[in-house]
């Protein structure tokens, strides 16, 4: 009698992978803040949950849409004092949107979506989801070089009755791609309008205005230098530097330096980090960089984190801020426990 191996048997075609994709991520985040010499105190709980789904409908055509549920121990009376950019108390569309790859290495958009240029923290905040229209472009230059272009138009859609318009448009260039060490240079353009609906909601963020109007334009250049190193303790640097084209009366330059060591976006791994920025009154657009700093505009300030990566999915981070407006000599203190889940 013959013995009926594995290979012998008929277990009919292997499914087709699904073309729907479910995904999301949790996050809870404890925030302390201490100003001195005043000694306030302020303490809340937030929770954030994303889910939604990504639909590959052909090798061309994608469609995706996820809602946000947010939940705090404060409420949505206190979104102006704590420089949020998002309600601490809310159930909303997160994103919606159609892609169309006509091309490898090209990507059409249209809907409401993560802004797709690679932008510092001190211009933009990743968690904004602008509503708009895209284009970008990846192409191998060589074995050793790569080209990104990215440009669109889109609806701010901040808070506040915002009814602002962006235009951006962004170039990048990364070399020896082959290396431990790659450099990437990324050169960033940015034009803001229709913003004085902000100041309805007293949503100045430090950027100066007069008789509920901002007194400059906001036409921002950015120029980005980053140094990859994949080392088995890879390394990171950026440095970022800013102009707003559009000031009218100086004060019209910020600059980022950022560094992290480690990687904690894996199982067990590891990572420490530094950053320290300074921005001028009108150098960057305040209600739409990153709210884990407290000051958006017209200060100064640095960030220490360390992250754990508890596995591939969780990740823990404790990060620390010391921040100064220019207009005065007290500081501020904030410190940001958060645990990071993706679903």
């Amino acid at each position: 009698m013959r013995v009926a191996y594995a290979d012998d048997l008929d277990l009919g075609a292997e499914p087709a992978p699904s073309a729907l994709a479910w995904s999301g991520d949790l996050l809870l985040r404890q925030d302390w803040l201490r100003s001195w010499p005043a000694a306030d105190n302020e303490s809340r709980l937030l929770v954030r949950l994303r889910y939604g789904f990504s639909w590959q409908m052909d090798p061309q055509w994608v469609l995706g849409a996820a809602l946000r549920l947010n939940e705090s121990t404060i409420g949505n009376e206190h979104l102006v004092d704590y420089n949020d950019n998002q309600r601490p108390r809310d159930f909303a569309l997160d994103t919606l949107y159609l892609q169309y790859a006509p091309a490898e290495g090209q990507v059409l958009e249209a809907g409401k979506d993560m802004f797709p240029l690679a932008l510092s923290r001190m211009l933009w905040d990743p968690d904004l989801r602008p509503a708009g229209l895209s284009y970008s472009l990846r192409q191998q230059l060589s074995d050793a070089a790569s080209l990104r272009f990215v440009a669109g138009a889109f609806l701010g859609q901040h808070l506040s009755g915002d009814q602002s318009r962006i235009a951006a448009a962004q170039l990048g260039l990364r070399l020896r791609e082959q290396d431990t060490v790659q450099p990437e240079f990324i050169l960033s353009y940015l034009h803001f309008t229709d913003l004085d609906p902000l100041l309805v909601a007293n949503e100045d963020r430090g950027n100066p205005f007069l008789n509920g109007s901002f007194i400059d334009k906001y036409t921002l250049a950015d120029l980005q230098f980053v140094l990859h190193v994949g080392t088995p303790t890879p390394f990171r640097l950026l440095v970022d530097l800013d102009k707003n084209l559009g000031a009218v009366a100086g004060n019209d330059q910020a600059a980022r330096i950022e560094m992290a060591l480690g990687d904690s976006f894996q199982a067990g791994g590891n990572e420490a980090g530094l950053a320290a920025e300074r921005m001028q009154q009108s150098a960057v657009q305040g209600a739409f960089n990153d709210d884990d700093w407290w000051f958006h505009a017209g200060s100064h300030g640095v960030m220490l984190w360390y992250a754990y990566g508890w596995s591939d999915r969780v990740r823990l981070r404790a990060a620390w801020f010391h921040e100064q407006p220019d207009n005065s000599w007290h500081h501020w203190n904030r410190l940001l426990l958060d645990l990071t889940w993706q679903l």
